[in-house]
C-alpha cells in the first residue's frame, strides 16, 4: 500500500470559482485511455466534475494509482474533483480472452461457469444459471450487441445457438432476460471492494442493480463499519426491479443512477426513454440528483465527432433535468477522451440557456421532504433572485443542506456556495448548478459573508453594481439557529 499522505483527498487551499459555471455535471470513466497523469488533467480543464473507476475492470493497483493521479491533478489545477467507486454488483460477466472473440450468427456454442472464453465455450461467473434457464431462453452478451438462444441444458452447460453474432470480448455483461437468477443482496467481491474504496477515502460508492433501499442501508453499515461515516452511495437502475422499487431506493440513496445499457436489454428498448423521463422526474421531486448514463456519445470512441443522434439525446437529458451526465467507454478506452469531454460541455451548456429560459418566471419546485426549513429558503432565495433581477446568489452552509435544497429548486442564476469541510464539498459535486470553494468556519456569518463577497470579486465573477442575493444557514448552536436571506447591491 502507497503512503496514506500519498493518498489522501487534496486539501485545497484556494479553490477557484468559476467564472461560467455549467450547471450539469459531468461524470467521465478512467480508463486505458484516461490513465495518465496528463490526459487526467485535460479532462478536468475540459469539464469533468466526477471521476468514475468501474471496479468491474482493472486491479486494486490500477486504481489505486488513478486515484493517486486525480487527486494530483486536482490539487496542480485548483478544482475540486470526486471520485466515483463503481461496484460490479451482482451483474453476470464473461471470463477472460486475449483477444476478442468472433461469434458467428447460427453457429453454437456452450456458456457454462469458468474463467476463460473461447468461440466455442463461454465461461461465466455465475454457478447454478441452469436451475433458472430453460430451453428457449435468451441470453444477451455485451448489451445486447450478441443474442444467443439456450437450445438445451445438460447439468451446468447451456447448449446454446447464436442468433446475432458479433465480436465479444474479456468481461463483458451477460443478461438473461428470460430467467429470474437469484444473487446475494451484497457479493462477496463488492464488500471488499468497498472496504478497499473507504481505505482510499473515495467520495462516492456506486452500487449496480440495485433492487431495494435494504440494500442501501446493509451497504452503509458496512462502510461504517470500516471507518467511512456519512457515506455518499449512488443507486443504479438498472432493470425492472429497480424500477418497481424506485419510491423506497429514493429515500435511502443519495443519487440514482439511470444505466440505459442494462435497461436497454432487460426492458424493451422503446420503453428505455420514457423510464429515464420518469426516474429523472421523481428524483428531482424528491431532491436526489440523477445521473443519465450510457452510450451518450459512444461514436465518439472511434470518431473525433459525435452523431446528430447523440448531441440531441445528450442536449434532451440535461433538459429532462439530470443533474449529471456520464461518460463511459468514451472516456475510457476511446481515441477521443478529452474531446468527448468537451462535447459534452457544450451541448450541455447550450441545452441549460434553453432550460433557463423555460424556468425563468415559472413555479419553483418545493419538496418539503429532506431539508425542511432549507428547501423554503431556497425557493425564497431562488424566486428572490428571479424578482431582483440579481446576478447570482451566494449561498453559505457547513453540511451542504442549503446547497442541496438550492440545486433543487432550479435556480436560473449561477449559485456560488461556500463550505466549511472539502469532504462534504465534493459530496455536492453531483448536484446541479452549483459552484463550490472552501472557508474557514466563523462564529457569525457577518464576518464570513464580506469575505466571501471579496473572493467573489477577486475571481472575476462580480463588480459594482451587481446584484447577490445571499442565502445563509448560520453555523447551528444550541442558542442560535438562525437564517438569512438578503440583497446586497455591491458598491
Amino acid at each position: 500500500m502507497t503512503e496514506k499522505n500519498d493518498l489522501s483527498a487534496p486539501q485545497l487551499e484556494d479553490i477557484r470559482f468559476e467564472k461560467e459555471p455549467r450547471a450539469c455535471r459531468i461524470v467521465c470513466t478512467l480508463g486505458p485511455s484516461s490513465s495518465s497523469a496528463e490526459v487526467i488533467e485535460k479532462l478536468i480543464e475540459a469539464g469533468m466534475n466526477v471521476a468514475r473507476l468501474n471496479f468491474s475492470h482493472g486491479t486494486r493497483e490500477t486504481h489505486e494509482n488513478l486515484v493517486r493521479e486525480i487527486r494530483a491533478a486536482s490539487r496542480r489545477t485548483g478544482k475540486p474533483i470526486a471520485i466515483m467507486q463503481d461496484l460490479q454488483g451482482h451483474k453476470v460477466r464473461l471470463g477472460r480472452a486475449e483477444a476478442p472473440i468472433r461469434l458467428r450468427k447460427d453457429s453454437e456454442l456452450t456458456v457454462c461457469p469458468g474463467k476463460e472464453i473461447t468461440a466455442e465455450r463461454l465461461g461465466i461467473d455465475y454457478s447454478g444459471a441452469e436451475r433458472y434457464v430453460k430451453a428457449g431462453h435468451r441470453i444477451f452478451l455485451d448489451d445486447a450487441k450478441i443474442e444467443l438462444e439456450v437450445i438445451a441444458c445438460e447439468g451446468e452447460e447451456l447448449k446454446c445457438r447464436v442468433r446475432k453474432g458479433a465480436s465479444v470480448h474479456s468481461r463483458k455483461g451477460v443478461i438473461f432476460p428470460d430467467s429470474e437468477l437469484e444473487f446475494p443482496i451484497l457479493n462477496e467481491k463488492d464488500l471488499e471492494d468497498a472496504a478497499f474504496g473507504a481505505e482510499l477515502d473515495l467520495d462516492m460508492v456506486a452500487m449496480s442493480f440495485v433492487r431495494s433501499a435494504d440494500e442501501i442501508g446493509k451497504m452503509r453499515e458496512h462502510l461504517e463499519s470500516h471507518g467511512k461515516k456519512n457515506s455518499f452511495i449512488v443507486a443504479k437502475i438498472e432493470d425492472s426491479s429497480g424500477i418497481g422499487s424506485l419510491d423506497e431506493i429514493l429515500g435511502a440513496t443519495n443519487a440514482v443512477l439511470i444505466a440505459r445499457g442494462d435497461l436497454g436489454v432487460t426492458l424493451p428498448r422503446e420503453k428505455v426513454p420514457g423510464v429515464q423521463n420518469s426516474i429523472v422526474s421523481q428524483a428531482n421531486t424528491v431532491g436526489v440528483p440523477a445521473i443519465t448514463a450510457t452510450q451518450m456519445l459512444e461514436s465518439m470512441i472511434d470518431h473525433p465527432q459525435p452523431t446528430r443522434a447523440e448531441v440531441n439525446d445528450v442536449y434532451t437529458a440535461v433538459l429532462d433535468g439530470s443533474h449529471a451526465i456520464m461518460l463511459s467507454a468514451e472516456t475510457a478506452m476511446g481515441k477521443y477522451p478529452v474531446e468527448s469531454v468537451e462535447e459534452m460541455d457544450r451541448i450541455a451548456r447550450e441545452a441549460e440557456l434553453e432550460l433557463n429560459r423555460r424556468n425563468r418566471g415559472g413555479q419553483t419546485p418545493v419538496t418539503g421532504g429532506r431539508e425542511g426549513i432549507n428547501d423554503l429558503l431556497a425557493a425564497s432565495g431562488v424566486t428572490f433572485s428571479e424578482h431582483m433581477n440579481a446576478d447570482c446568489i451566494l449561498a453559505f452552509s457547513v453540511e451542504g443542506t442549503t446547497h442541496r435544497a438550492l440545486s433543487t429548486a432550479s435556480p436560473t442564476v449561477p449559485v456560488y456556495g461556500v463550505l466549511v469541510d472539502h469532504s462534504n464539498l465534493r459530496r455536492l459535486l453531483l448536484h446541479r448548478g452549483l459552484s463550490l470553494t472552501t472557508m474557514p468556519l466563523k462564529k457569525k456569518l457577518d464576518d464570513l459573508v464580506p469575505h466571501a463577497l471579496e473572493k467573489l470579486r477577486r475571481d472575476g465573477i462580480v463588480s459594482s453594481g451587481d446584484r447577490v442575493i445571499i442565502v445563509a444557514r448560520q453555523p447551528e448552536t444550541e442558542a442560535d439557529k438562525s437564517f438569512l436571506l438578503k440583497l446586497s447591491i455591491l458598491s
